[in-house]
């Protein structure tokens, strides 16, 4: 398939995603994503996140043959968005045969991977994948030491490159903000500028050690921003985003989390989460809702349960989550008008022109050059801790 008639099918998938959006909006109530993890395995170690600490257990996850049997189930009940993450998705040996499989259904396929394995399946993972959030920490080997994988912002560069190489996947960095880069919000949004891609940003948060139990506070404690901080963080992309550069929240919902504005959360009915072993759990913890087996039970028989409307009250409630994302997604499906015409400005930057793709992918090449070195200079002394 050819990178203009890729276009014409996302194009397609995306107004069924948006169908699907108003049918849920208006009608069922039930979520229009599905938020896969697909594995408990990690290849990273992050210091800001513990996930990796349950790739023991991936002995776990689903077959392929289950989880086609997921992705056939949330197609049947209205979804239209498949996301998958983990751990780190692109361990699968048959990651590409899953996101096939949801694309040809006729999902709109996003990843969200730490960019280590894409350089060796990008040629045939682009066939079917839409969007690639890519984590970034730092916008040089530093991300390394953050990430606890040596190498591995070669690796992700060379991916990325691949991908605009190709043309067909939409790339997206997705930077979590903690007291180990966080004077370097600008460095990664200028970064993403070069490269011609869009940037969006988290601030660490409690991550999970194990999908039935509660979120622990260790990252947030190590190296978490403080209240202070976090104000700062919410102006400075308020800022970048005014400054123009290609930060994928609107500029309205920056507006508001810089002000501190409250708003009223609707993610449950957006998304569901479901873990490797199959089994729906909720986005917050901090209610005591409890997982639910979908080898036991289904899609359809969780939305209509009290379970599930629980859920749904609560976390309209919720203050816990401090993920931008989380009010973009509650303005858009709040059809705020001010905040849906920013978005479409946002998007354009997932536009891909051919001239802008070359400038970023002779950018990236430099960048490549520069690693070698940096690398050599960086195992010569151990790499210094870049705070405030």
């Amino acid at each position: 398939m050819s990178s203009k008639q890729k276009e014409s099918s996302f194009t397609k998938r995306m107004l069924n995603l948006a169908s699907a959006y108003f049918k849920s909006r208006f009608f069922t109530h039930y979520p229009f994503f599905l938020a896969h993890a697909v594995t408990f395995a990690c290849n990273s170690r992050c210091k800001t996140c513990t996930m990796w600490k349950m790739t023991p257990l991936k002995f776990k996850d689903l077959s392929l043959n289950e989880v086609k049997r997921l992705i056939d189930e949330a197609y049947n009940i209205g979804m239209r968005g498949y996301y998958a993450f983990g751990g780190e998705p692109l361990v699968r040996r048959d990651i590409v045969e899953i996101i096939k499989y949801a694309y040809e259904k006729g999902f709109v396929t996003t990843v969200n991977t730490n960019g280590s394995l894409l350089y060796p399946l990008a040629d045939e993972l682009s066939k079917y994948l839409d969007v690639a959030f890519v984590s970034l920490d730092f916008p040089g080997p530093y991300h390394d030491y953050i990430r606890g994988f040596p190498g591995n912002f070669e690796r992700l560069i060379k991916g990325v490159k691949r991908l605009l190489e190709i043309g067909k996947t939409r790339v997206i960095f997705v930077s979590t903000i903690s007291k180990l880069n966080y004077g370097h919000i600008k460095d990664l949004a200028e970064f993403a500028a070069k490269v011609g891609v869009g940037i969006s940003y988290n601030a660490v948060e409690p991550t999970l050690v194990d999908y039935d139990k509660v979120r622990t506070y260790e990252p947030v404690f190590d190296y978490g921003l403080t209240k202070e901080q976090l104000r700062e963080f919410y102006k400075t992309l308020y800022k970048l985003k005014l400054e123009g550069y290609p930060l994928m929240e609107s500029e309205y919902i920056l507006k508001h989390y810089a002000e501190g504005k409250q708003f009223k959360c609707h993610f449950p009915k957006i998304f569901v989460y479901v873990s490797p072993d199959g089994y729906i759990f909720p986005c917050t913890f901090r209610y005591g809702l409890k997982n639910y087996s979908l080898k036991e039970g289904s899609f359809k028989e969780y939305f209509k349960s009290e379970a599930f409307k629980r859920h749904v009250k609560l976390s309209e409630h919720c203050d816990v989550c401090i993920r931008t994302c989380i009010r973009m997604y509650a303005y858009t499906y709040e059809l705020r008008v001010k905040h849906i015409v920013n978005l479409v400005k946002s998007l354009k930057t997932m536009m891909y022109e051919s001239e802008k793709r070359e400038r970023g992918i002779n950018f990236l090449d430099g960048i490549l050059e520069r690693t070698k070195e940096e690398q050599k200079e960086l195992q010569k002394a151990p790499i210094p801790l870049l705070t405030v």
